[in-house]
Parts: C-alpha cells; sequence; structure tokens
C-alpha cells in the first residue's frame, strides 16, 4: 500500500492510499453488512476509516449513524488500535448551510459526540468539516490546538477549506507555536467537478490553482468523490448518464476522458473504477482516495489499486493532454 507519514512532536501515523469512507454506513439495523466491509477492508490490507458527525443526518432517524457503525465494529474486534480514525466536525445544520457552526462551543459539541458515538477517547485525524472565512483564522486554530492540547485529536485536519485558508491557517500556527493544519480533504477525481457541478457552494473541488499550491508544497489531500460518484464504472458498463445522479460530470472534457478510461481499461484488464483510483495515486503530492461501496466485490477491484500508479505518459493520455 502506498503510505504518506503524518508526523508531529507527539504523534506518527501511515497515511494510505485507500481509505474506506463510511457515509453510506446510514442503516443502524444493517451491522452485518456493514461490518463485513470494514473487516473485508482490513484484510486486504486498509487500515484508514472515514466518517463524519453530520454523515446520514439528511436521512430520518439517521443522526450519528456512520460514526456509531464504525463504533460498534471497533468495540466488537477490539482493534482500535489497528485503525487510523477519521472523523468530522463543525458542518452547518443542513437546513441552514449558509449559517456556519465554527464556534468553541459548537465544535466541541460535535466532537464530543463522535468520541461516544466511535467509543473511543481520541480520533487521530479531526477535520472541520466546512469553513467560514468570516471567523479569523487564529481564532480556528487556537480552538483546534485545544481538542489537541486534551489529547482528543491527534492531527488537524480541514475538509472543504481553500489552499488560501490553509495557507493563512498554518502561517498563524507558525508564528504562534501551535499544531498546524497537517492534511485536507477536498473533492477530487480524474472527472472534473465544480461547486456549481455539485450544487453546493460550500464545497472546494480540485483546479488548477488548487493543484498548485499542493503540488507546490507537497501537501497531503484526502480526496472524497474519487470515483466520481460511479462516473467511469457505471458509464463505462453502459449506464446512460442522464439516469444517474453521476450525470452531474457527463461534460465533453469528462466524456473524453471515459472514453480513455475504457480504452486503458480493454488493453489493460483492469476494471474501470480503479484506473481513477491509480490516476490519483500516480500524483506528484500524496493523494488518499476516500472511496464507498455498497457491495464486496467493489472493495475487492478497488483495494486491487493500493500499489499502483501510472507513468507521465498515462497521465497525459487520462487527462486529454494527448
Amino acid at each position: 500500500m502506498l503510505t504518506y507519514e503524518l508526523k508531529n512532536d507527539k504523534y506518527s501515523v501511515k497515511l494510505p492510499c485507500l481509505a474506506i469512507g463510511g457515509a453510506g454506513f446510514e442503516n443502524n439495523d444493517n451491522d452485518e453488512t456493514y461490518f463485513s466491509f470494514l473487516d473485508r477492508y482490513l484484510e486486504l490490507g486498509g487500515w484508514c476509516v472515514d466518517t463524519a458527525r453530520v454523515y446520514c443526518e439528511w436521512l430520518e432517524g439517521g443522526h450519528g449513524a456512520s460514526e456509531s457503525v464504525i463504533g460498534r465494529w471497533m468495540a466488537s474486534r477490539g482493534n482500535r488500535d489497528k485503525v487510523l480514525l477519521c472523523s468530522k466536525g463543525g458542518h452547518p445544520d443542513m437546513e441552514t448551510m449558509d449559517i456556519s457552526r465554527l464556534s468553541p462551543d459548537e465544535v466541541r459539541y460535535d466532537l464530543e459526540e463522535s468520541l461516544k458515538a466511535l467509543q473511543t477517547d481520541y480520533i487521530d485525524i479531526y477535520f472541520l468539516h466546512r469553513d467560514d472565512v468570516n471567523v479569523p483564522v487564529g481564532d480556528i486554530m487556537e480552538m483546534m490546538n485545544t481538542f489537541y492540547n486534551e489529547g482528543k485529536i491527534h492531527f488537524i485536519g480541514v475538509s472543504n477549506w481553500t489552499s488560501k485558508r490553509i495557507e493563512e491557517a498554518n502561517r498563524y500556527a507558525k508564528d504562534h507555536s501551535l499544531e498546524p493544519i497537517r492534511v485536507s480533504q477536498i473533492s477530487y477525481s480524474l472527472a472534473h467537478a465544480s461547486p456549481e457541478d455539485i450544487g453546493d457552494p460550500t464545497v472546494v473541488c480540485m483546479d488548477t490553482k488548487e493543484y498548485n499550491w499542493y503540488n507546490k508544497n507537497n501537501f497531503p489531500v484526502m480526496a472524497y468523490s474519487p470515483q466520481a460518484k460511479g462516473f467511469f464504472a457505471k458509464l463505462a458498463k453502459g449506464d446512460a448518464a442522464n439516469n444517474l445522479p453521476e450525470g452531474q460530470f457527463a461534460t465533453v472534457a469528462n466524456l473524453a476522458k471515459l472514453a480513455k478510461v475504457k480504452k486503458i481499461s480493454a488493453e489493460t484488464g483492469v476494471a474501470p473504477a480503479v484506473i481513477p483510483l491509480a490516476y490519483l495515486n500516480s500524483q506528484p503530492f500524496f493523494v488518499s482516495s476516500v472511496f464507498a461501496v455498497t457491495k464486496l466485490w467493489q472493495l475487492d477491484e478497488d483495494m486491487s489499486a493500493q500499489d499502483t500508479r501510472y507513468d507521465s505518459k498515462t497521465l497525459a493520455f487520462l487527462e486529454n493532454m494527448v
């Protein structure tokens, strides 16, 4: 498995290039299925599980479901020390996405609720799920360092933050001898996306400006939607884009990339779903792809990408450069 070492004065962990996401662990009566996914992921060499306080909040009775499933799984397996656990807090209420929840009281509430649901006393990487540029980064870094100093989080991450804000926050952290932001989660895939495509102005997607910053600073990314919600896998087998939620990716440029994914798949025998993961493995900065599955065979397929990287010629071909 390709890895990246996250290290600070207190802790050191290896972040794998493939992390399993828990956003789909939405049914508290379906532990057997979810546990089988998590067990198999570890059997195949993985160890990073990603979730969030807000996951499944959009479903009736879904509050805290994802974290609770993962907490029950770790408790039943006695494997907390074998899991690199990621969770997120500070997400706005779903009905008022334009009103941030980044006050110390709100984030602490989310963190404490996550710890209870996950049945643990610490989270390895804790991400702020959204940003609010009206809140000074100094206030945010002081707050996150309070949690870090309490031992409740081991590494600070942010999700859907621009590189500009990360840079400002880490400049403040350096000037004040604080633990900085160590990793970032954004939307990143072979298929280009934008907040307009996704229909959510609060998300941050990889674009040229962001890419150049991550490359220049060799800053690690945890990519969500790394397979473009199944765009390549489903359309490669003939599903119609306009009948899928994944149709948001069906631009001319992305459809051209789909044709190239299908060509590489036909020539190499590698499944179309795996090629976008290998593409992210091949970037000049480290990328950990947070993938999701609904079937065990999908997990076996995705995990086959854990050691795969492409050369510059293949990358240029996939990116419509040649």
